[in-house]
């Protein structure tokens, strides 16, 4: 079963510390956007018009899954026109998985790259 959310609550001394997945998935776009050659997170119309319409803040790009004890990340991308795409995926990955696990502690299990598409600044 898919949860909306990472069980990922850690007792302190002084309390429970909880980390939300809009932080996660903040944290693995701004690690996206790091890599030189993307243009921009992706997401798809049907998450650009439920924004619009209801006004809520987006998931940077970044789909979020947790299965039993495995969370799993799915990074969708806008590439600039001539890059490597498999190494920028590569990149992406690392960097992601990199930043989410030494920011929040947890194990993902899977970072997935998806490019919905090339940017470029010619209209053809």
């Amino acid at each position: 079963m898919i949860k909306d959310r990472v069980k990922n609550d850690r007792a302190t001394d002084l309390g429970v510390v909880r980390i939300n997945n809009d932080a996660i998935t903040t944290i693995a776009s701004v690690a996206a956007m790091e890599i030189r050659g993307i243009y921009r997170m992706g997401g798809g119309l049907a998450k650009t018009i439920f924004e619009t319409l209801f006004k809520k803040r987006g998931h940077g790009g970044v789909k979020i899954e947790t299965k039993d004890s495995e969370v799993k990340l799915t990074v969708f991308i806008i590439v600039e026109y001539g890059v490597d795409i498999p190494k920028i995926a590569d990149e992406v990955q690392e960097m992601v998985k990199r930043s989410v696990e030494k920011m929040t502690g947890l194990v993902l299990s899977e970072v997935d790259v998806v490019v919905e598409g090339v940017h470029s600044k010619t209209v053809l």
